[in-house]
């Protein structure tokens, strides 16, 4: 399949789109002026977004770099470890108990997810793709392609409006008030709360944070919404504001907005076209939301609850709502051997999903 070009060309959920439709085996190079990435997929599904190794530029040891993982002590030793033995870095990782199998997977998908939440972004590009078997390093991703566009448009159509609560890396945060003890504040969330000090700059908030910038910008748009922090200042000479949390020019917007907007109608199309022409699974006595065949239709699932909330403000009162807010198929509320149990709290803020036997 020669498919080769430029993202001014063919935006990157299109492509993405034809790969995961066509279920293509292989590898998706892009390339923009300051960035090169690989994603593979496997019989359309994304299966992985790094070379085997540890290159200089290795995403997945940015990654644990940027959101702080790790120590920068340990983060060398296994740089060195690399340079003598050559192994890859999951391997390092999972047989050095630097991390837990189970979770290094759940920080895989949770970068692969940035990545292409950040290459959404791009303004252009390069791409080509060439049919090769995803390296064994590469970790499973129990998140399907079409959930994983559904996320990238909903994190693209929020960032657009944290941006208009913070628009300017310049600005100072400081603390308005404590929140209540019983506030549900994330970890992430405190970890922000403790850098707000009305001297850092957004920037240098966001620079610090052991997250990710979409992640902190998230965080720091509720505690800005929860009045628990405000703008106290503005500083007009200091360090460099790094390029994402710039105001977008008025040209970028535009073409943002429509993105958006085809992105989320695409994943949402492509959902409901191919959810009746999925094979059944044969049981296998396991929960969907353990059973390996099964889990990404459950994570189907949960992703349209968060996208649900996203839009309403609340959680659905009952799962049918999401058939009739064409956000899934009535199919995919169907699962081999068990019934969902789905309850919902009275205000809408947080729900309980499970499965039963029948």
């Amino acid at each position: 399949m020669a498919l080769q070009g430029s993202l001014h060309e063919f935006a990157l959920w299109e492509i993405v789109q034809l790969l995961s439709s066509q279920k293509k085996t292989g590898c998706l190079s892009l390339r923009n002026n300051q960035e090169a990435v690989s994603i593979y997929f496997l019989d359309g599904r994304i299966a992985g977004a790094r070379e085997p190794g540890l290159a200089p530029n290795d995403p997945l040891m940015r990654f644990l770099r940027r959101v702080r993982w790790l120590s920068e002590e340990q983060l060398r030793g296994i740089e060195s470890l690399n340079a003598e033995s050559g192994r890859d870095l999951v391997d390092l990782l999972i047989n050095g108990r630097y991390v837990a199998a189970e979770e290094l997977e759940s920080l895989y998908e949770r970068m692969v997810l940035d990545l292409i939440f950040r290459m959404l972004r791009w303004e252009s590009g390069d791409y080509s793709f060439s049919a090769v078997v995803p390296p064994e390093s590469a970790l499973r991703i129990s998140l399907s392609t079409d959930s994983i566009l559904m996320e990238a448009a909903r994190r693209v159509d929020e960032y657009k409006r944290q941006l208009q609560q913070l628009p300017d890396g310049h600005l100072i945060l400081g603390l308005r008030e404590l929140p209540d003890p019983d506030s549900p504040l994330s970890d992430e969330e405190k970890e922000l709360f403790g850098l707000v000090d009305s001297k850092r700059t957004l920037a240098e908030i966001v620079q610090e944070a052991p997250t990710t910038d979409y992640e902190a910008m998230e965080g720091l748009a509720r505690l800005l919404e929860c009045r628990w922090i405000e703008i106290v200042g503005k500083r007009e000479v200091g360090g460099e504001v790094r390029e994402e949390l710039l105001p977008v020019p008025g040209v970028s917007r535009t073409k943002e907005f429509v993105l958006t907007g085809m992105l989320a109608g695409l994943a949402l199309l492509l959902l409901l076209i191919t959810a009746p022409l999925r094979s059944p699974i044969a049981p296998s006595g396991l929960p969907p939301d353990r059973d390996l065949d099964q889990r990404s239709r459950w994570n189907d699932v949960t992703m349209a609850l968060e996208v649900y909330k996203a839009e309403k403000g609340a959680y659905p009162a009952q799962l049918d709502d999401l058939v009739q807010s064409e956000w899934l198929h009535a199919n995919q509320l169907k699962f081999d051997g068990y019934d969902l149990r789905y309850i919902r709290a009275n205000d809408g803020s947080t729900y309980r999903l499970s499965a039963a036997k029948k």
